[in-house]
């Protein structure tokens, strides 16, 4: 394997990713704007896309805030404006790389209830929020014709590791509020920190372009999900949060109720087609792994 740039790699799941390519013999560099970033966007970064093997980009500002008309603003710009300004660079780089995976999310799907959904599945409704910005996202990155360059898209689901929103969750089960959300019927497409980081390899080696579900072969319901959650941190059962109270904290500042309260029921189609064998298949696995 040859040079990868991580767009966003500073960030937990950019760390993640970066340490298993780095583990298989690739030369990471990380794209970013804090100091501990090995090529800066306000540098001149684009020379590094010369000769590069792989550029991948997860840059994005967190959905978990409320979303004011300045925040979805700042959500949706900071996925757009740098995936543009790759597509860009790409574009007029006289070796460019042989590959660029863009980052995405399982959001793009919408509210769909327990209907299973593959990577041939129908898109959302953008007026959800959700998927207005991984439409967005998305569709930045398509504006591009690049013939040198695969384009790929992860949609990535709920990554169960030792950042993101895992160790949040597990507080609130240590703290008995770890009840499932409003009905908990909703389904919560998960995947392993592991498994994410060697789906992405997968992916940079076959060097196709499309669409990859990042998510486990198993999604499970919000109320499994806490139950399994709960078991890890060794907390009994824990009544429900209503989703009333949800929205009512919605409302006073929290990250919008949608976040728990909508759900998709996403499979890794192409990925097992193409004979990607996933460690962790499922929930109880995965978090007596990571315990």
């Amino acid at each position: 394997m040859g040079r990868v740039i991580i767009a966003g790699g500073s960030g937990y799941l950019g760390r993640v990713i970066g340490n298993h390519l780095a583990e298989c013999g690739c030369e990471v560099l990380t794209l970013g704007r804090g100091e501990g970033a090995d090529l800066l966007w306000d540098g001149p970064w684009q020379g590094a896309m010369e000769g590069a093997d792989a550029i991948i980009n997860l840059t994005g500002e967190t959905i978990a805030q409320k979303w004011t008309h300045q925040a979805q603003l700042r959500i949706i710009g900071s996925r757009v404006g740098p995936t543009r300004l790759i597509g860009e660079a790409i574009s007029q780089a006289q070796r460019p790389p042989r590959i660029w995976i863009n980052a995405s999310a399982v959001g793009i799907y919408g509210d769909r209830g327990d209907e299973t959904l593959s990577e041939e599945s129908s898109l959302g409704d953008p007026s959800d929020f959700l998927v207005k910005v991984c439409r967005e996202w998305e569709a930045s990155q398509d504006s591009f014709d690049l013939a040198e360059t695969a384009m790929a898209k992860i949609r990535i689901g709920l990554v169960l590791g030792q950042g993101g929103a895992l160790p949040r969750l597990a507080r609130f089960a240590r703290a008995f509020l770890g009840g499932h959300a409003g009905r908990g019927k909703q389904f919560m497409s998960w995947i392993h920190e592991d498994d994410l980081a060697r789906l992405i390899l997968h992916v940079m080696e076959r060097g196709k372009p499309g669409v990859f579900n990042g998510t486990a072969p198993n999604p499970v319901t919000n109320e499994a999900m806490m139950r399994e959650l709960r078991a890890m941190v060794g907390r009994p059962w824990s009544p429900p949060v209503p989703a009333f109270a949800l929205q009512i904290a919605g409302a006073l500042g929290a990250p919008d109720p949608e976040l728990l309260l909508h759900g998709q029921r996403v499979l890794p189609k192409r990925a097992e087609a193409e004979g990607f064998a996933f460690t962790h298949h499922t929930v109880t696995t995965a978090l007596k792994a990571l315990s």
